[in-house]
């Protein structure tokens, strides 16, 4: 007799089974943007927030471009080839990071040059995701967030790799899926959690940020700030009591009637998970304290528990 064909919800609970434990994948486009020329570590030590020198080939680091004041323009991951910086950055950014690199590499010994269409990032996630069997020239990328591991991939090969992480076992993954692992995981995404009125330090970027490189772009406020004072806000997780609160929806402290006079918070992602219940990421300001609890200032049964972010 044939089996009856899974339902949709049997296929996700199985998919976010194995992106928590044993292996899981996902494939997403690709912002790719190579550096050549001489002066490549001298150009971007001048534009990103991260340490560019003495850049083992093979390795990668977290950074950040930022403006003159400080805010965001970009998130990236900078691997070293031996004859290039290669940048990797969400899709949506990749037209302003070229043009942000274009127009400061004028006078100097750089090349920027797209290479997104020729590359597919694949994010493994799940115990497995470390030693799960790639193509050869494929690059393997660190842990971030909800991924153990990712993979950047030549487009031509993108078959390859799918067919080999399926023979080991991996389960594709739905974007839904995706998207609860990543409020589970508390990774900001570019345009939803964060965006160019964010400070570094509001959104956990300490990883992206060296402390004793030279002159960089932004670098004055971010030292200023660390200095002398701290950030009104921060990136938190939320626990939803009530059910899940709508992204965008503004939150006061419990004591304060609606409409509130001050802002103590804002929800900036939603999901229900499996195994936490209704969760969020959002922004909880200065005074807020991990704990307390914030209303909805349009449903006072709309609670949001203040969290930190794992690994924060």
């Amino acid at each position: 007799m044939q089996r009856p064909p899974e339902s949709s919800d049997a296929i996700a609970l199985t998919a976010y089974s194995a992106a928590r434990e044993s292996l899981a994948h996902r494939v997403r486009p690709a912002g790719v943007v190579d550096v050549t020329g001489v002066e490549r570590e001298a150009f971007l030590q001048g534009q990103l927030t991260q340490e560019m020198r003495n850049f083992p080939a093979g390795t990668s680091r977290d950074a950040a471009g930022l403006t003159p004041k400080g805010k965001l323009l970009f998130v990236a991951r900078v691997v070293a080839l031996p004859d290039r910086l290669r940048l990797i950055v969400p899709e949506l950014l990749r037209l302003p990071v070229l043009e942000h690199l274009r127009k400061y590499a004028v006078f100097t010994k750089v090349s920027i040059e797209d290479r997104s269409a020729e590359f597919v990032r694949i994010g493994l996630l799940g115990p497995g995701g470390p030693t799960a069997p790639a193509p050869a020239d494929a690059v393997r990328l660190p842990a971030d967030g909800e991924y153990s591991g990712e993979l950047l991939v030549p487009a031509a090969a993108r078959e390859s790799a799918e067919r080999l992480l399926g023979d080991a076992g991996s389960v594709a993954l739905p974007d839904a899926i995706a998207e609860i692992l990543r409020v589970e995981a508390g990774r900001p995404r570019f345009g939803t959690d964060m965006d160019g009125t964010n400070l570094p330090d509001e959104v956990g970027l300490a990883a992206a940020i060296s402390t004793t490189k030279g002159c960089y772009v932004g670098q004055e406020v971010v030292a200023r700030l660390r200095t002398y004072g701290r950030v009104n806000r921060r990136l938190v997780r939320f626990r939803f009591a009530g059910g899940p609160i709508d992204p965008g929806t503004a939150l006061r402290r419990p004591e304060e009637e609606a409409p509130a006079r001050v802002e103590a918070g804002r929800v900036t992602s939603s999901a229900v998970s499996p195994a936490l219940g209704p969760i969020g990421l959002g922004f909880a300001f200065r005074d807020v304290a991990d704990g307390d609890r914030l209303r909805s200032v349009r449903n006072a049964d709309a609670v949001a528990v203040v969290s930190e972010i794992p690994g924060a």
